[in-house]
């Protein structure tokens, strides 16, 4: 009982993601920087986490996700909360989805092995209010 009282005093970090692997490995960043994690990958788990408490301070959202559309979600989550911040990713040369992400309103926008491997510093710059894409960790990749 203790462990979750503590747990649920953690700021939430809300993963939308059906890829176990990429989840698996989120889950061990943000658990890893001092914050809950929860995992979904439909819109209705989506608002039930946003409903509930603790609310999240932050959403990660899986580009790849197949149960939802990740670019209307992310411009739903930016209409009704404005100031949540949202880090959108997907592959390093998967440029369209990451522009189409920016466009939908994603304050960050990174690659899977930039988030794999530096979520910790992604989380805190996207807490901070950074915005703008996150992908220079790939810049090699991405030319």
């Amino acid at each position: 009982m203790n462990e979750f009282t503590v747990a649920e005093r953690l700021p939430l970090v809300l993963l939308v993601s059906d890829d176990l692997m990429m989840g698996s490995r989120v889950k061990e960043g943000v658990k890893g920087a001092g914050y809950a994690f929860a995992s979904v990958s439909t819109e209705a788990a989506v608002q039930a986490a946003l409903a509930a408490e603790p609310r999240p301070v932050a959403v990660l959202v899986a580009l790849t996700v197949r149960r939802l559309d990740p670019y209307a979600l992310i411009r739903s989550l930016k209409a009704d909360y404005p100031t949540l911040p949202v880090l959108a990713f997907a592959g390093h040369v998967e440029r369209e989805k990451h522009a189409l992400a920016r466009e939908a309103g994603a304050d960050l926008v990174s690659a899977n092995s930039s988030v794999a491997m530096h979520l910790p510093a992604l989380l805190t710059r996207l807490l901070g209010g950074e915005r703008g894409d996150a992908l220079e960790e790939n810049n090699s990749a991405t030319g």
